[in-house]
């Protein structure tokens, strides 16, 4: 085998780069990375139970698995996203790609629970870098009237990695075992950083030499970790124990001396003056509290099948796989519309959370049946009004940003998602267990007929809160600006 030489790379990507289509294969190559920080979020839920009973722990240890991930994703995107500001995005890109993929080998081969988490959380640490590049390579590469179409793309691969993940998961779990799924990664890996090296040209936002604003990094992790460690982890811990209570206290504290400092500072990490525009605020509200209605049904619907019927793990997978499909489907198309002007912006967003928001009330209307098909439509609602949202308010948060903060920017709604993933699971699972009686706070297989009204009474009050996230998501979509132009570039700072 020939090893491509430097001169034969560089003619690679100049063929590449002189092809009409360059833009959006370089587009495919982040949203294949940026698949591949999705798919980890998920892929390992259906592994859980095998996990635990694997590693001899207890379900509350095992949970570790998920919470490192996503609070050190949560955390670590606006220093990712400031990062390739600075320094580079397809630096940061594919030195994310190799973390992530090296990190899913450690977790493979972990020999205990610590040693996975552990792993967990470098996995995270590569894979916050994925989602920020790959929104703002969609942002300098597309013109506004093609944004819209590029980032529906993205929405479409994001709502794809989990019918993925579920799916594979299921297969995996149930012929090879729970370390199986971890080898996904890294095989994807290597064609995600072969496509990096011939189709992606480096790109800097900062147009002066900034400096790195380390304080402010620590200052923003400490305030995000304490958070979302007392939101995700609140239920478990109990809401007033000295555990919960720390974390909060210790969040607000480094939250408040983060605000200070990049007021202070002239080179913050996070522009605090972006949140002057209506555009950011609103589209990131919308984006937090859609996600905790998402992030709480998918956590708490493999519990409610399981219990009302019994599914098996590739059972759950396919019945959950259409609220993800249904991102695949309509998210592009959504995004094509508001780039065509077709429908207003703020009225596309809104009017898609509050059919999502109809979804929900179906789900709890007809919980008490439980049956797979009665809960269907409501699932089908849910997942088809927030696709349709997802690319309008990323579109839209990004809109008005300066170029040197596009990729700091780019990672603010995404970090709305993981803190609104945050506040909802433990949002609608507290509310799903104060319904259930101690027997059933963990079901592996279908629960007595004679407990079934009470699971599916739990499901309904957790759908009703899900209700009132979508609700809020709507009214803030409804504030965001009707048409949205760049005449404020530069404004901010």
């Amino acid at each position: 085998m020939t090893v491509p030489t430097p001169s034969r790379l560089t003619a690679a990507r100049a063929a590449l780069r002189a092809r009409p289509g360059w833009r959006w294969m370089a587009l495919g190559v982040v949203a294949v990375g940026m698949m591949l920080s999705v798919v980890n979020v998920s892929i390992v839920n259906i592994a859980l139970p095998s996990m635990a009973a694997g590693l001899g722990v207890d379900v509350a240890s095992i949970g570790w698995v998920v919470t490192g991930f996503l609070v050190t994703m949560a955390t670590l995107l606006p220093i990712a996203g400031r990062a390739g500001d600075l320094w580079g995005r397809r630096r940061v890109f594919v030195a994310g790609v190799l973390v992530c993929s090296a990190a899913s080998v450690g977790c493979a081969l972990s020999w205990d629970v610590s040693s996975l988490i552990a792993f967990r959380v470098l996995q995270g640490v590569g894979a916050c870098a994925m989602a920020p590049t790959a929104f703002s390579y969609a942002a300098e590469l597309f013109a506004p009237e093609e944004r819209g179409a590029a980032l529906g793309v993205l929405g479409g691969i994001m709502g794809l990695a989990p019918v993925l993940s579920l799916n594979l998961a299921g297969v995996l779990v149930s012929t090879a075992g729970w370390r199986s799924v971890f080898w996904f990664t890294p095989v994807l890996g290597v064609v995600v950083l072969a496509g990096a090296a011939l189709v992606l040209e480096e790109m800097r936002g900062a147009t002066r030499r900034e400096r790195f604003d380390i304080p402010g990094a620590l200052l923003a992790a400490a305030g995000l970790v304490g958070i979302l460690l007392a939101l995700s982890r609140g239920e478990a811990w109990g809401w007033t124990s000295a555990a919960t209570l720390g974390c909060a206290a210790a969040g607000a504290v480094g939250a408040l001396g983060f605000v200070l400092r990049e007021r202070a500072t002239a080179d913050p990490m996070i522009d605090l003056g972006l949140f002057s525009l209506r555009s950011l605020r609103t589209a990131n509200l919308a984006a937090g509290a859609s996600s905790s209605a998402l992030f709480g049904t998918l956590i708490l619907l493999p519990f409610f099948l399981v219990a009302q019927r019994g599914f098996s793990p590739v059972e759950l997978a396919l019945a959950i796989s259409p609220v993800a499909a249904s991102f695949v489907v309509v998210s592009p198309l959504a995004g094509r519309a508001m780039s065509h002007g077709l429908v207003p912006s703020h009225a596309l967003a809104a009017g898609a959370l509050l059919l999502a928001a109809a979804g929900t009330v179906l789900m709890a209307a007809t919980a008490s049946r439980g049956s797979y098909w009665a809960i269907l439509p409501g699932m089908l609602a849910l997942g088809t009004g927030l696709a349709a949202a997802t690319s309008t308010i990323t579109t839209t948060a990004i809109s008005e940003v300066p170029r040197e903060r596009l990729g700091v920017a780019s990672a603010l709604p995404n970090i709305s998602r993981y803190a609104g993933a945050g506040l909802g699971v433990a949002a609608l699972g507290a509310v799903l267990h104060a319904a259930l009686p101690a027997r059933l706070e963990r079901v592996s297989e279908a629960v007595p007929a004679a407990d079934r009204a009470a699971v599916a009474g739990g499901f309904r009050a957790a759908m009703v809160v899900a209700t009132g996230f979508l609700l809020v998501a709507a009214a803030a979509a409804a504030r965001m600006p009707r048409q949205v132009t760049r005449r404020t570039v530069g404004a901010v700072r």
